[in-house]
C-alpha cells in the first residue's frame, strides 16, 4: 500500500463521517420516565431519567450534556451546539456539521502543550466501581491532569453499572475548564456482563468473515450502550507457534484467513450502520479499533510471551518478518467497509532479534524508528494515533513494566521512555496516568528539534487522537442510557443471545467421529449423558507480568459444565464428591478435596447413558508466559498433558537471542535438556478412564477439548470415539452438537501437532510448518481440516483457504 493511497482512504473516511453522523445521531433519544421537553428555537431539550439532558436537533446531531456543567448551547440556523469554548460564538470544532478532520484540525490547535500531554496519556486499568465515589481521587488527578483516554477494565461489574460510571466520569470533566469528552476503551471481553460473541480463534474457525463481521457489530453495540468507543482489538497477530499463550487471541496462523477476518470484523466495529442496513461510516454507532500489536507478536522464542523478560524476544529464523504484517497491512488498513481503514494502532511489546539489527534497534516496538516511522508511518502510509502497549514506560521491578531494551535505569526513565517513544512517531503511552512525562517529552524535542517543530509534532499526535472522538460523536452525545445498558446487556436482547450462540456453533470443529458417534437428534428426547466431574490437583502457577510471583492453587472438583447448561441439552448422571473433604485446606483454611473424595460411576450405573460426554481442559503450563520454573531457568513450554523433556535434535542447544551480559556475551536462554510444569495432567487420566468405562458400559465416549491454542491429541484419539474442538470457552456451542441439535461446520484455523518434537521442529515465525497429527481414521489435523456428518469437509471456504501460504503483504 502506498503512503498516498492510505492517506487518501483515511481522509475519505474521516469526510464521510459527518453525514454519517448526522443521520446516526437524529431521531428518539430512546429513554423512558423523561420530564416534558422544553423548546429553544427548533430544537427541543429534554431531561432523562438518568439526570443528563438530551438535545433533538431534528436532522441534525444529537446532543447531551449535563444540567450540573455549566455547558451552554448556542443556536445557529435554528440548531443548537454546544459552546465548549464558552464565549457564545461557534467555532470550527464545535460545529458538527463540519467534518471531523476540520474539526480535529482546528481543536488541536487551539489546545495547550499540557492539554495535549493529556491526550497523549491513556490510563492505566480502573477496575473498580464504588458507587457513591464512581470518580475517585486517583480519577480526579489524572481527569484534572487532561487525560482523557480511560480504560474501563470493568468487566466483572454489571453492564449498567458501567454506563453510570461512564456518565458520571464524563460529567466530571464537562465541568471542568477542559471540556474534552473522555474516551473510554475496553480489552475484547468474550461474554464477561455481555453478549458471548466468539472469540478471535473460534471466529476464524468458521472461515466465514462475515460471521465476524455480525460479532463485530453486536460487539460495538453494546460497547456503545455502556460508554465505551474504542476497543483495544482485534488482536491482528499471526500465531506462528503453537505454545504462544496469546494464540486465543488471534485469528489463527495463516495470514490469508487472519487477514479477511480482521478486517471483516473491523467493518463491523467501525462502520455505523442505518436501519435499513446501508454501511455510513463513522457515526454513535461505531466503535474505534485499535488494531495491535505492530508490526505482530507472535514469533517469540521458543513460543515465550512479550509481557515478560522471558519472552521480550521475536525471533525470525526463516526471515518471515514481513509475511506476519500481512493481516494489518493487507486486511486492518484495507477495510471494505467506508470507514476505509482501522483507526488507531497499538504497538507491540517484543523486541525484533536480528543480530545485525535487521529488524532495527533492539528495542520494544514502541520505541523503534524503524517499526513505527520506517514502516508503519513511511512504508504504509498509516496516518491514524499510535498508542504503545501498557506499562512501558514503567521501571523494572515497579510492579508491572515492559521496557525492553530500555531496562538500564542509569540511562532510562519513565520521561526519557516517554521521550524516545514520541521521538519515533509514536501518539499516546498506554498505562500512563502522568502527563508531566509528555512534558518532558515535549521539552527534550524542543531542545532537540526546536520550538515550532517540537510544537508541531506535539498538535500533529493530537489531531490524531482527536479524530477518533470526533468520528464516534463523543463531542456531542457523550452520555448513554443506564436503563437501555440494563435492558440490552444485562437482561440481554433474545434475538441477539441467539445469534451469538449460533455463530459459536459455527466456530465448532469436529476432529473425529468415529462410525457416526455423532448425528442429528431424532426425535425430541434428550440424550442422557455421563459426565464425569473434573478432578484438578494443586499446583503453582507464576504471574504474568512483573517480577516473577508464584501463586499456590488449591485442588478442586467440580462439573466441567454448569449443571444448568448441561441440562438445557441432556439428561446428566455425574460422580459423587464427598460430603467432607479430605484435602489440604486453602489459603482461607477451607478443606480442599482430595482424589479419594471423588467417587467415580461404573459401567453399571451408566448402562442406560447415550453417551459419557468428556468436557477436557487444554494443558495448562505453569509458566505459560515466561517459560520459566521457580529458580528462573528456562523450561519448555508444552501442548501436551504428560510431562516433556526438551532432548530432541531440533532443540536448540544456543538460544537465538538473549540480553547482552557484563562480559560482552549474549546470554543463552535454551531450555535443551529441561523438563515442562504443566499443571493438569490429571485431565488426561480422567479421559483415558472415561474412555475405559464407556468401552466396558458399550456407549461412545465423546471429548469436547476446551482450547486456546494447538494441542497434542495422540495422547488419548485412539481411545476415544469422537473429538469436538471449542477456542473460544463456549462449550455450550459443542453441547448443542452433541445433542444433535446442530450439525458442525467449523474448520482448524491452526495445525494440531504430531507431538512435542514436531512442535519443537516448527520455527517461530513460519505459518502452517509442523507435522501434523493422523488420527485412527486416517484424517490429518492440519489447517482447514474439519468433520461434519458426511465426513471430511471440502467447500468453498477450504478451496479459498487451504492455498500456499502468503509470505510478503500485497499491497
Amino acid at each position: 500500500m502506498s503512503n498516498s493511497m492510505s492517506r487518501r482512504k483515511f481522509l475519505a473516511a474521516s469526510a464521510a463521517a459527518t453525514a454519517a453522523a448526522l443521520g446516526a445521531c437524529a431521531g428518539d433519544a430512546g429513554q423512558g420516565g423523561d420530564s416534558p421537553a422544553a423548546s429553544a428555537g427548533s430544537y427541543t431539550e429534554t431531561t432523562t431519567e438518568d439526570g443528563y439532558i438530551v438535545v433533538d436537533n431534528g436532522d441534525g446531531a444529537r446532543l447531551s450534556y449535563s444540567p450540573d456543567s455549566g455547558l451552554k448551547l448556542i443556536e445557529v440556523d435554528g440548531y443548537a451546539f454546544k459552546d465548549f469554548e464558552g464565549t457564545g460564538e461557534l467555532v470550527p470544532y464545535e460545529d458538527w456539521r463540519k467534518t471531523a478532520d476540520e474539526r480535529a484540525e482546528d481543536l488541536a490547535q487551539r489546545i495547550s502543550i499540557e492539554q495535549i500531554a493529556g491526550l497523549m496519556c491513556f490510563s492505566a486499568h480502573q477496575r473498580e466501581i464504588v458507587d457513591d465515589d464512581l470518580v475517585n481521587e486517583e480519577r480526579k488527578a489524572f481527569l484534572d491532569g487532561n487525560v482523557r483516554a480511560v480504560l474501563n477494565a470493568m468487566s466483572s461489574y454489571p453492564a449498567f453499572k458501567q454506563a453510570t460510571f461512564s456518565n458520571a466520569m464524563q460529567a466530571y470533566v464537562e465541568g471542568s475548564e477542559n471540556k474534552i469528552p473522555i474516551n473510554f476503551s475496553s480489552d475484547p471481553r468474550n461474554g464477561r456482563n455481555c453478549t458471548n460473541w466468539p472469540g478471535n480463534l473460534a471466529l476464524a474457525a468458521t472461515f466465514d468473515p462475515q460471521v465476524a463481521k455480525q460479532a463485530g457489530a453486536g460487539i460495538a453495540k453494546e460497547m456503545r450502550e455502556m460508554g465505551v468507543s474504542t476497543f483495544l482489538g482485534p488482536q491482528t497477530d499471526i500465531s506462528t507457534d503453537p505454545r504462544w499463550a496469546r494464540f486465543n487471541g488471534t485469528f489463527g496462523e495463516d495470514p490469508a484467513l487472519s487477514r479477511d477476518m480482521c478486517r471483516a470484523l473491523i467493518d463491523g466495529l467501525q462502520s455505523t450502520v442505518s436501519e435499513s442496513g446501508e454501511d455510513q461510516g463513522w457515526g454513535t454507532g461505531s466503535l474505534v479499533s485499535m488494531v495491535k500489536h505492530w508490526p505482530a507478536e507472535g514469533a517469540g522464542e521458543g513460543g515465550r510471551e512479550g509481557h515478560t523478560d522471558g519472552g521480550k524476544f521475536a525471533v525470525y529464523p526463516s526471515d518471515n518478518f514481513e509475511a506476519l504484517m500481512i493481516p494489518f497491512v493487507d486486511g486492518a488498513f484495507n477495510l471494505d467497509g467506508k470507514t476505509g481503514t482501522a483507526a488507531t494502532i497499538m504497538t507491540s511489546y517484543t523486541i525484533a532479534y536480528s543480530e545485525d539489527e535487521a529488524y532495527g534497534e533492539l528495542v520494544g516496538s514502541g520505541f523503534s524508528k524503524y517499526k513505527v516511522t520506517d514502516l508503519l508511518r513511511e512504508r504504509f502510509g498509516f496516518e491514524g494515533a499510535a498508542c504503545t502497549d501498557w506499562a512501558v514506560l514503567n521501571d523494572p521491578g515497579e510492579g508491572i513494566w515492559t521496557c525492553w531494551g530500555l531496562e538500564d535505569t542509569g540511562v532510562w526513565n519513565p520521561a526519557k521512555r516517554a521521550s524516545k517513544a514520541v521521538e519515533v512517531g509514536v501518539d499516546q503511552m498506554g498505562g500512563c496516568n502522568d502527563p508531566q512525562l509528555l512534558m518532558s517529552a515535549y521539552e527534550d524535542m524542543k531542545a532537540e528539534l526546536g520550538e515550532e517543530k517540537a510544537e508541531e509534532n506535539f498538535r500533529a499526535s493530537a489531531k490524531r487522537l482527536l479524530l477518533g472522538y470526533f468520528n464516534t460523536g463523543l463531542f456531542e452525545d457523550p452520555y448513554v442510557s443506564v436503563a437501555t445498558a440494563r435492558a440490552d446487556i444485562d437482561k440481554g436482547i433474545e434475538e441477539t443471545i441467539a445469534a451469538a450462540l449460533d455463530a459459536q456453533v459455527k466456530g465448532i470443529v469436529m476432529l473425529k467421529n468415529h462410525e457416526g458417534a455423532l448425528k442429528a437428534a431424532e426425535g425430541d428426547a434428550m440424550p442422557k449423558v455421563y459426565v464425569p466431574m473434573r478432578y484438578t490437583a494443586a499446583s503453582k502457577t507464576a504471574s504474568s507480568m512483573g517480577v516473577a510471583r508464584w501463586t499456590d492453587n488449591p485442588a478442586k472438583c467440580e462439573l466441567p459444565l454448569t449443571q444448568g447448561t448441561l441440562e438445557k441439552y441432556f439428561e446428566v448422571v455425574t460422580d459423587t464428591l464427598a460430603e467432607t473433604l479430605t484435602g489440604p485446606t486453602d489459603a482461607d483454611g477451607k478443606p480442599t478435596p482430595a482424589l479419594e473424595d471423588l467417587t467415580r460411576l461404573t459401567a453399571a450405573d451408566i448402562a442406560d447413558c447415550d453417551c459419557v460426554l468428556v468436557c477436557a481442559a487444554a494443558p495448562a503450563n505453569a509458566s505459560s508466559r515466561r517459560g520459566q520454573d521457580e529458580n528462573g531457568e528456562f523450561i519448555p513450554l508444552s501442548v501436551q498433558y504428560r510431562p516433556y523433556t526438551a532432548d530432541s535434535e531440533f532443540v536448540r542447544k544456543t538460544s537465538i537471542a538473549g540480553d547482552k551480559l557484563a562480559d560482552g556475551t549474549q546470554e543463552n536462554r535454551s531450555y535443551f535438556g529441561k523438563s515442562s510444569m504443566v499443571n493438569n495432567e490429571a485431565q488426561l487420566d480422567q479421559i483415558l478412564e472415561a474412555a475405559a468405562l464407556a468401552k466396558e458400559a458399550g456407549k461412545p465416549c465423546i471429548v469436547i477439548l476446551d482450547i486456546t491454542q494447538p494441542m497434542c491429541v495422540h495422547e488419548f484419539e485412539p481411545e476415544v470415539d469422537a473429538i469436538l474442538v471449542s477456542m473460544s470457552g463456549s462449550t455450550e456451542a459443542a453441547c448443542r452438537i452433541v445433542a444433535g441439535k446442530d450439525e458442525p461446520s467449523g474448520l482448524l484455523p491452526m495445525q494440531m501437532p504430531l507431538d512435542m518434537v514436531a512442535v519443537e521442529k516448527q520455527l517461530e515465525d513460519t505459518s502452517r510448518d509442523m507435522d501434523v497429527y493422523v488420527d485412527a481414521d486416517g484424517n490429518a489435523y492440519d489447517f482447514g481440516f474439519g468433520l461434519n456428518y458426511a465426513g471430511k469437509i471440502e467447500d468453498e471456504r477450504t478451496a479459498k483457504y487451504c492455498v500456499p501460504v502468503l509470505t510478503a503483504v500485497q499491497a
